[in-house]
């Protein structure tokens, strides 16, 4: 694989969790919308705290925790000659993480809107969504296709 295929393919997918999360919150951060009845609304939320609702009102850690996410990813990037489902899956982390750092770097909390109504659940974001798809295509990647993951 060329470089230039290389950079693309661990670029886009996180761009794309980052772009799509920049624009459902600027779309959605005064929604009160629901998409499907009984399944999915819209609704702009402030979020202080992280995933599942912990450590609230603690944004200053909490964009800490999110940086070392981020270096800790591109510590593997750099580490790890990565491929496939890894390289995929490290891109939405960063992709995710990005965009959550921001709000919480912009307005010392993060801004949500994906409530699920046929459960009773926290409303997240898109940005959740790329972070948590991430982790779970990595530890997939890491149990199933060690291959993905080499020193250099």
């Amino acid at each position: 694989m060329t470089n230039v295929k290389k950079a693309c393919a661990w670029v886009i997918p996180g761009v794309i969790v980052f772009l799509l999360d920049r624009l459902f919150k600027y779309l959605f951060v005064r929604a009160d919308i629901v998409v499907i009845p009984g399944i999915v609304a819209l609704r702009g939320a402030r979020n202080t705290g992280m995933a599942l609702g912990l450590f609230q009102g603690n944004a200053i850690g909490i964009l800490i925790v999110s940086c070392i996410l981020i270096v800790g990813c591109i510590f593997c990037l750099r580490k790890f000659r990565i491929s496939g489902l890894g390289i995929v899956s490290i891109s939405m982390i960063l992709g995710g993480a990005a965009g959550n750092a921001i709000d919480r770097a912009m307005y010392g909390y993060v801004i949500d809107m994906i409530e699920l109504l046929f459960v009773d659940f926290y409303i997240f974001n898109i940005a959740d969504v790329g972070v948590v798809c991430g982790a779970i295509l990595c530890g997939i990647s890491l149990l199933f296709r060690p291959q993905d993951w080499s020193n250099k």
